[in-house]
Order: structure tokens, then sequence, then C-alpha cells
């Protein structure tokens, strides 16, 4: 386990993990410095824009914090600041610290940052990109996944929770597979340890809905409800 280190600098407090990038500068942080570089590799859209990019043999992602819902029409991105601890950059580095910490398997986190603004401050992450993965969405829109796979996912989302870990926003965007088979679980904004109770049904239940939706989005999208008995059992077998 490797401490992080925290650079001040002109309103900016950022954290980082120097082991995975002793070259740290706050322009990490901004995608112009990278397509300066000619390091961008790629972007993917949701609540803004998100930028894959390259340092020497690592990819990494970069990621703004964005609001939703209606406040977010107004607010795009400014948060009121109760402490760095609580910040959401700061805040999703610590529990992935954690996480890869005890071997779950999730991206490692490289950096962290808040700019502050009086009361409020706006926040940006670095996490570690998972070699040659495809979301769940992605890859049912290509193609059925074996009952080993919904085991998989099961067993892996049980070992989520019996560490008490909560998922904000468990839906099948979420929830990876890589080029080796192995399940990883990102976007652990807002996320936290618990201890055990309701939320795991919900949790559960959030999944289950992302994929009922997915299903009506898309003409060929190649899941069934034997898809998620199978990963009930393995979820329950496992806890």
């Amino acid at each position: 386990m490797s401490a992080m280190q925290i650079l001040k600098s002109d309103g900016q407090i950022c954290c980082f993990d120097p082991s995975l990038a002793p070259d740290f500068g706050p322009e990490y942080f901004s995608a112009d410095y990278w397509q300066q570089q000619q390091a961008i590799t790629g972007q993917s859209h949701g609540r803004g824009v998100t930028w894959f990019v390259r340092h020497y043999s690592a990819d990494w992602v970069l990621r703004h914090y964005w609001r939703g819902g209606l406040i977010g029409r107004y607010i795009p991105d400014h948060f009121c600041f109760t402490g760095l601890k609580h910040t959401r950059s700061f805040a999703e580095f610590n529990l992935l610290k954690k996480l890869v910490d005890e071997d779950l398997p999730v991206p490692r986190p490289i950096a962290a940052r808040i700019v502050r603004k009086g009361w409020h401050y706006q926040a940006d992450i670095l996490i570690e990109r998972i070699p040659g993965a495809q979301d769940l969405v992605q890859l049912l829109k290509q193609e059925a996944l074996s009952q080993e796979t919904w085991q998989q996912i099961g067993q892996v989302l049980a070992q989520f929770h019996q560490a008490g870990v909560y998922h904000a926003d468990l839906n099948a965007h979420n929830i990876l597979r890589d080029a080796n088979g192995k399940i990883w679980i990102i976007d652990f904004d807002k996320g936290a340890i618990r201890r055990p109770g309701r939320w795991q049904a919900k949790n559960l239940a959030r999944l289950l809905r992302s994929l009922q939706k997915e299903t009506a989005l898309h003409p060929l999208f190649h899941w069934h409800s034997d898809d998620w008995q199978n990963l009930l059992v393995a979820y329950q077998s496992y806890r």
C-alpha cells in the first residue's frame, strides 16, 4: 500500500499516488494538456465528457464531477465544501484505495483534485483504465453471456456486499469484463462502506432495472430473466 501525497497550488488541492504518477502535476486534470501531448486515446459521453489518456504505458480515465437532476441545470459542477475528506473526488479516491487494498476488483485511483471557490468547489479524478474491458451493455449488444459469466458477476457483487461496499449507481454500464474474463466494478462516486442492510437488496434491484431498461432500448440485447436467476443463485450461494 503506497501513501498518497498532497499538493496545493493556486486554489487547487490535489492528492495522488506517487507509485502510479511519480511526476504528477495539476495539469494532469486538463484535457487540453493531454491533447497537447497527443495523449488522448478516446472519450465517452454521459453527464459531460470522460477522457481516456495514455501516459507512457499506462491508460487512465479523466473524469470531471457533474451534478444531476434539476439542480444540475442551474449549478452544473459546483458543490458545497464541508471538509476535504467529504469532497466528491477525495471521497472516491480514498474509497477506491481502500477497496484496492482489500483486493476487490476496482480500478486503482491515480489522483484527485478540488478547486475551491469560497464555500464551493469543483472536482476531478484520474483513475486507472481497465485494459480491454467492455461494460455489460456493450457485451450484451454483441452476444449472450454464458451462465458461468452471470454466476461470476453474482459472486463479485456478493463479495462487495460482504465487505459492506455500497455502490450508489450499480447499473449495467458500471460492471465490466476484461479480455481475460475478469469482472470489475467501476464508478464509486457517492459510494461508501456500510453495515449490512436493505441497501444491498436495493443495489441488486437497481441493477435489474438497468438491465430491463437496456433491453427496451436496444432491438438486439442478449439478456433474459434466466440470466438474472443465475446471477442471484451465485450471489446467494457466495453469501
